[in-house]
């Protein structure tokens, strides 16, 4: 006897027309082909695995019926459950030739309850999604969007990954896409399911609360039910009947300590359970670890500013995107390995955007683990969604209320968004705000929010806010001015953004490795039919965001980044790289510095969805892009930002997250083109607990030395300033401003030396420099490094820690600067421990 669910993993798969097969019973006489199908996954990953086809082939998975089946054994029972995770979209289900229910929310969970035989057979048929928008007559949009095709996916609750051609594999997620599993054996009131209906935790500097409300339905009555975490009980108020009791109650932990993003403060967690004693007995019900915490949003002037606990935090972090977009499936270790990245580069908050999937439970207890904040959007982008429709409005009432129980007792989840680019597609077409009214985002949702997850900050949709949706200066803003608009690295202070949802947008260059793996056969970026197709783009535009990037090669570094592609194509993609790590350390010093009236920034995005140059600071492995080393200088929770004020000189800002004042001393360096010191000072510091030092470097020299070269009265009497952070003689944290701009003439020799060791498993590089070493990066294959793409001054040095990524480590790398001519191998040498 299986005491508990038991997850159906042996699934096959087959498709058929539209229609042509009713019912299970029609599957005998069709000519179908059966392949082994992973669960949870979808059509396009079962496919992918038996070799039928890969990212680069264009097929319609919405234009037929998929069907999957399995048989079960079980000790009969007429009280059996069979639950499904989600299933994209339109479905049947059917057990031992009766369908026992159907489905058209892809992003609900099903349970099902079934009478079950010792042997049985489970049938799911996924119908055309293509056939069931198209067969009928709907009401007409009011704007139409050119990032999907298929219009009428306004009515369907599916997702628009896979369905996005200028940005995505054609993928469209079709199947079961979530764990299945089938409870024949389990206990009535034991296994009855409980719905969160309310969650809110609060902490008010010394003590933690939290106000809980459920039902639980099919269950005896309960007599008693009793709450209790980190410690403290209470006993909960029971009401309703026998088809659904309802329970209520608050809890005072007295002394529990504040949960806060790991950026501020610890991510402490609470064991917590719920304890329901009936007639049949005493019964524990799962409830996860509890975070107290409480989000405030501070809108004084326009603005969008978080605070947990009290405590102003400057949000920053991408969008996030499932590992694998074709399965949308990741195991925990994934996740993990994914998650500790982000939180180990100062970000501290990822948003699900509306256009992907909610994520798993494993997914969320990570963040809340790991101290990383979460923005959900619902699954709404940029259509015109019907909700003035009573049969989608109760649609969405459900899917709502079933995604907040679920996600309302994550601390982490810290904003809820009514969706993406919704009221930005209808506003940049030039309609009337009258014209565009979006009750969905600033009616339905936000009181289905209020009254199941209030703890959360809402907002209507993503950007919202200004003269106009995606006006920056107001609200959140989706800010592409550096990035797609081709502003002026400067845009960045007069566009007066308060608070980036999304941003900074690039065709972002993997590693060498990465390039070589994904091109062969002598092709080269940007020449290859292959690489041009995985670079994003806006559908319908006449550029691409390669020419994005390229527009910053030209006017960064002074060049022409065509003729370079053409006869040194690794310079090139090392220009690009540089580029966007100059846009983004730019972008975000500026509006991390005290002062500038911007709280938040969110990267577009985190992860590419395929292999090549896309918008992700992560390759499609999870490997580091460029990106991704530019924001982990300018996040770090204790970060050296420099600002070039023109006039007013050159400004260093010590920002520190820590709830702990840092005492330390700033030091300056002023190198010339030799490489020789022409100035130097250090000056003691203390930094406050969540706080900030500014500094002017002029002042902090004791003379004027014009050293953001605005005066110009004679050439840069300087060619690169170090400012450090230094706590007991270690460089805590530091930047590099270059005087005459980030052009720089390749030399022979810089001086650069590498040796490289390998002890106990682990590998190291050792980096010295006798000139200023710009843009220094490294590519070991099968390895990755703990930092890449920093700076180094004249006689600094630094050691690169290396994590394997694969098998194929060979014991050998190179090192490379993009102010050296060429790259420089470095053997490792393995060393045996004294």
């Amino acid at each position: 006897m299986v005491d508990g669910p038991v997850v159906l993993s042996d699934w096959f798969l087959a498709a058929t027309e539209p229609g042509a097969v009713a019912d299970p019973a029609g599957l005998t006489d069709a000519p179908m082909e059966w392949i082994p199908a992973s669960v949870p996954g979808t059509v396009a990953s079962a496919l992918r695995t038996a070799g039928r086809w890969s990212v680069d082939d264009q097929r319609d998975f919405d234009a037929m019926d998929w069907w999957y089946r399995t048989d079960f054994r079980a000790v009969p029972t007429a009280s059996g459950v069979i639950t499904f995770g989600g299933i994209a979209t339109i479905a049947e289900v059917w057990l031992n030739g009766a369908l026992v229910h159907t489905s058209e929310n892809m992003f609900e969970a099903i349970r099902v309850s079934v009478a079950v035989e010792s042997e049985n057979e489970l049938v799911v048929v996924c119908r055309s999604l293509r056939h069931h928008l198209l067969a009928g007559r709907r009401a007409r949009p009011r704007w139409k969007t050119r990032l999907v095709e298929l219009q009428q996916l306004r009515w369907a609750r599916a997702t628009l990954l896979g369905r996005m051609p200028s940005w995505t594999p054609s993928a469209a997620p079709v199947g079961l896409w979530r764990e299945v599993t089938v409870l024949a054996d389990g206990c009535p009131d034991r296994d009855a399911p409980v719905t969160i209906t309310r969650f809110r935790t609060d902490h008010d500097g010394l003590d933690g609360t939290l106000e809980y409300a459920a039902t639980i339905e099919g269950a005896a009555r309960p007599v008693r039910a009793e709450l209790t975490v980190a410690g403290s009980t209470t006993e909960l108020v029971i009401s309703g009947t026998d088809a659904a009791w309802t329970m209520h109650g608050s809890v005072r932990a007295v002394g529990a300590a504040a949960w806060f993003p790991a950026t501020h403060g610890e991510p402490t967690l609470h064991p917590a359970s719920l304890r329901i004693t009936t007639n049949a007995g005493e019964f524990a019900r799962p409830l996860g670890p509890v975070g107290f915490r409480t989000i405030t949003v501070d809108t004084t002037d326009g603005g969008f500013a978080l605070g947990v606990n009290g405590v102003a935090v400057f949000a920053r972090g991408a969008c996030w995107t499932p590992p694998d977009v074709v399965s949308l499936h990741a195991d925990a270790d994934e996740l993990h390995a994914t998650l500790v990245r982000v939180a180990g580069a100062g970000l501290n908050l990822v948003r699900i955007t509306g256009t992907t999937v909610y994520e798993t439970e494993t997914f969320y207890s990570i963040c809340d683990e790991l101290g990383i904040m979460v923005w959900q959007d619902f699954m709404f982008a940029n259509l015109d969604y019907p909700i003035a429709d009573p049969d989608f409005a109760r649609a969405v009432d459900s899917e709502a209320r079933q995604i907040l129980g679920r996600l309302a007792p994550h601390p982490c989840l810290a904003v809820v968004g009514g969706g993406s680019e919704v009221e930005q597609q209808a506003a940049m077409m030039g309609l009337d705000a009258s014209e565009f009214a979006n009750d969905l985002g600033r009616v339905v949702l936000p009181a289905l929010v209020q009254e199941t997850a209030p703890g959360a900050v809402y907002v209507p949709c993503s950007p919202s806010g200004g003269t106009y949706p995606f006006s920056p200066d107001t609200g959140v803003a989706h800010y592409y001015g550096v990035g797609a608009y081709r502003r002026p690295l400067t845009d960045a202070r007069h566009a007066r953004v308060r608070f980036a949802s999304e941003c900074l947008a690039f065709s972002n260059v993997p590693s060498r490795a990465e390039v070589d793996r994904f091109l062969v056969n002598g092709d080269r970026p940007g020449h290859a039919p292959a690489w041009k197709a995985r670079v994003p783009r806006d559908r319908g535009a006449g550029w691409d965001f390669e020419d994005i990037r390229d527009f910053y090669v030209r006017e960064l570094f002074a060049c022409d980044p065509f003729e370079i592609r053409a006869t040194d194509p690794d310079r090139y993609l090392d220009l690009g790289r540089a580029a966007v790590y100059l846009a983004i350390e730019s972008t975000l010093s500026e509006w991390r510095r005290p002062g500038s009236g911007c709280s938040g920034a969110v990267l577009l995005m985190l992860r590419d969805l395929w292999p090549g140059a896309g918008w992700g600071v992560l390759d499609s492995t999870g490997a580091p892009k460029s990106g991704f080393d530019a924001l982990a200088r300018t996040c770090a929770p204790t970060a050296v930002l420099l600002t070039d004020e023109g006039l007013n000189g050159l400004r260093a800002h010590v920002v520190h997250d820590g709830a702990e004042p840092i005492q330390g001393s700033l030091r300056v360096r002023v190198f010339g083109a030799d490489g020789h010191i022409s100035g130097s000072v250090t000056s003691a510091v203390t930094i406050p607990e969540h706080g900030a030092v500014v500094r002017s470097v002029d002042e902090m020299l004791g003379g004027f030395r014009d050293l953001t070269f605005a005066y110009r009265f004679g050439p840069p009497v300087a060619d690169v300033v170090s400012v450090d952070l230094l706590v007991d003689d270690r460089v805590l944290a530091g930047a590099v401003y270059m005087v005459g701009g980030p052009r720089r003439d390749q030399r022979a020799d810089l001086g650069l030396h590498a040796c490289g060791d390998l002890r106990d498993g682990v590998a190291r590089m050792h980096v010295t420099t006798e000139q200023f070493a710009q843009f220094v990066s490294v590519d070991v294959p099968g390895c990755v490094p703990d930092v890449n793409w920093f700076h180094l001054a004249p006689g600094d040095s630094r050691t690169i820690t290396f994590t394997p990524s694969t098998d194929a480590f060979g014991g050998r790398g190179e090192i490379r600067a993009l102010n050296q001519v060429g790259s420089r191998s470095v053997k490792f040498k393995e060393l045996v421990a004294a």
